[in-house]
């Protein structure tokens, strides 16, 4: 199969997977529907969405049109406008979540992951907004407790194991990955594993995963008191790497003494040397990085409730480094498929297309998959951006894909709808005008 026959076949699945979807249903839990749409049928509004999912910014006149192409109906952007309400986040995140967000190919549940049933991994994005959207996504706060610009953070948990989206939510600024750091919780079901960055750390957490029988993976924050397990007293973890030069064992953790087991294991010279530098030159530091600090940046040290007789310390480091597909994703939503293009007219149509961007997004990361899947037994392995880069280049043909349409009926709809001016009786246009100064 060609390459483009395989892609295309990845757009077909999907509108099959939305019509066995129950939508109606889920919009109805979502209270983004209230009775039966009399006009626009709620499987032809997504239908609409997906389509112009790869575009680079909707507009509610572009939103309306495509919406009511999928309907075979007229569709005006003043009734779409009076549709929208806070709860289409919610309804995009379960379509998302139900069916859509198949992001990668099911690993197999053996050898190192055979221990989990899921893996699951949390991160966010944040994006600035403009400044009369700082209501609805209050941006950060600087020294002086003044308020800066409207900023949007994304928050995602996606199952490595399964390939699905778990969780997708959107909040301010001012809600952290220290906030967001319970959120887990309502998800979590025993044999779970998390995996989560530095800024989601928080021991009471910890404790919460390990006490529903799941498992983490996090670096380890630095000031965290340390504690010996058989003497109660604090573990000098900078004296026992100069000494030992790795650690791996249990240890006692917090003014709580959390039972963990903390694994450290030195990095490459040049690795600790950016660390350090970083550290060094990081403005944003109230006080100057310790001597402790500096040298402790040269390990990587994680806090894991896994057991060692599941995973030695070599294999805790690599599975972490997972979690970095999460970040490749970010930065090819923003850099390739638009997601920083959003449309902050109002609250509620930034919700619309955040959430229909994030729908494209998940399906650009399936489609990487099953090409991966197609040419690695060749030796070639396909690259997120520049995968990404390219759909976002040909948005038309998955619009096309997507309605059932050829490119040249979806162009000449387009044409007919969007490149007239608007009949307006108070302001003339250029060929209006040229016409009145030749006449």
């Amino acid at each position: 199969m060609r390459l483009h026959q395989s892609l295309l076949a990845s757009f077909h699945q999907c509108r099959r997977h939305l019509a066995d979807l129950p939508v109606e249903t889920l919009a109805r839990q979502s209270g983004f529907l209230h009775r039966s749409p009399r006009k626009i049928p709620i499987q032809d509004f997504l239908l609409g969405l997906l389509a112009l999912s790869a575009e680079p910014l909707l507009s509610l006149e572009r939103l309306a049109a495509v919406i009511g192409l999928a309907a075979a109906a007229s569709y005006s952007k003043q009734a779409l406008a009076k549709r929208l309400r806070p709860q289409v986040e919610r309804f995009l995140a379960q379509v998302a979540i139900a069916r859509l967000a198949h992001w990668a190919q099911p690993l197999r549940a053996q050898g190192c992951w055979s221990h989990f049933k899921r893996v699951l991994l949390q991160d966010s994005t944040v994006m600035p907004l403009p400044d009369r959207l700082a209501q609805d996504f209050p941006g950060s706060r600087n020294q002086h407790h003044q308020k800066k610009a409207a900023s949007l953070k994304i928050q995602w948990i996606a199952d490595l194991l399964q390939g699905t989206l778990a969780s997708c939510s959107l909040s301010g600024f001012r809600r952290n990955d220290q906030a967001a750091s319970p959120d887990i919780l309502a998800l979590l079901r025993p044999g779970d594993l998390v995996l989560r960055d530095l800024g989601y750390f928080c021991l009471g957490v910890f404790a919460q995963i390990a006490d529903l029988g799941a498992f983490f993976i996090s670096r380890f924050r630095h000031g965290t008191n340390l504690y010996d397990p058989q003497t109660g007293q604090p573990l000098p973890l900078e004296r026992v790497l100069r000494r030992q030069g790795r650690f791996d064992g249990q240890v006692l953790v917090g003014e709580q003494k959390l039972l963990f087991r903390l694994v450290a294991l030195p990095v490459p010279e040049e690795t600790a040397n950016q660390r350090r530098h970083r550290a060094k030159t990081n403005r944003d530091q109230r006080s100057p990085a310790s001597a402790e600090h500096l040298f402790l940046l040269g390990w990587n040290i994680f806090l894991t409730n896994v057991p060692r007789a599941v995973w030695p310390a070599k294999v805790i480091a690599q599975v972490y480094r997972l979690r970095w597909r999460i970040e490749m994703m970010f930065k090819s939503w923003k850099s390739c498929l638009g997601l920083g293009q959003l449309n902050g007219r109002n609250a509620n149509l930034l919700r619309l297309t955040v959430m229909t961007k994030l729908l494209f997004c998940a399906l650009t990361c399936r489609c990487c998959d099953a090409l991966e899947t197609l040419c690695a037994p060749s030796g070639r392995h396909v690259s997120l951006l520049r995968l990404a880069r390219v759909l976002g280049q040909y948005s038309v043909c998955l619009a096309a894909a997507i309605l059932d349409l050829s490119a040249q009926t979806l162009l000449e709809f387009s044409l007919n709808h969007h490149v007239f001016y608007e009949q307006r009786p108070d302001r003339s246009n250029f060929y209006q005008l040229r016409t009145a100064a030749l006449g």
